[in-house]
């Protein structure tokens, strides 16, 4: 099994796969509950997560197969969902506002506005890390990379009040990423919006 990399005290992840697609999975050591972000969908994910330690809790960052298909397969004492994936998990609390738990880490739920998905949320983590998922990715429409203009300067805002300094963003290849380096390419891509369209075709010369 592929070891967990470490990001800092108490917080690792498991590296995203190929195949199959699976997310990168967060792992955070609670006092009470392991915190798992996303379950992924390969089998060494199931089993890595099953491995771990005492009680868990997880966090679905968004409803697509690579980050939620493994759930059937692992134990768990509570789940956190937005309204938009509980309509594929038919189980798990419903995240509509922020949640703060202590569990001898800081631990902030919240929704993310994503052009993505619909329903993305996020997990910060003592106030230094930001689980995003997929949450700053764009989508395809008409066969079109693309941003919903009105989300996208919504998500700006709200990352911009997240007290994270580091964003963890699923299949990127360097997954911790600066706070200011993401909102800043997030800024870009929103100056290129037209006034007279809802979306944000991005070309490859973008």
């Amino acid at each position: 099994m592929t070891d967990l990399v470490k990001i800092a005290d108490d917080l690792y992840y498991l590296k995203a796969a190929d195949e199959p697609l699976s997310a990168d999975i967060g792992i955070v050591y609670g006092k009470e509950y392991t915190w798992i972000f996303d379950v992924g969908a390969s089998d060494e994910a199931a089993a890595m997560i099953t491995s771990l330690p005492g009680k868990k809790n997880v966090v679905l960052s968004h409803f697509h197969p690579d980050h939620i298909h493994n759930l059937s397969k692992i134990n768990y004492h509570h789940l956190y969902v937005s309204a938009h994936t509980y309509k594929y998990t038919k189980c798990g609390e419903i995240v509509n506002d922020a949640i703060v738990v202590d569990d001898g880490v800081l631990l902030k739920i919240f929704v993310l506005p994503s052009s993505h998905a619909k329903g993305s949320i996020g997990l910060e983590v003592n106030e230094a890390y930001a689980f995003l998922g997929d949450g700053v990715y764009s989508q395809l429409k008409s066969g079109k990379v693309a941003y919903n203009a009105n989300v996208l300067q919504a998500e700006i805002k709200l990352l911009k009040g997240l007290k994270a300094s580091y964003f963890l963003l699923s299949h990127d290849k360097n997954f911790v990423c600066a706070k200011e380096k993401v909102i800043e390419d997030l800024e870009k891509i929103y100056a290129l919006r037209d006034e007279k369209s809802a979306f944000i075709f991005i070309s490859e010369d973008d």
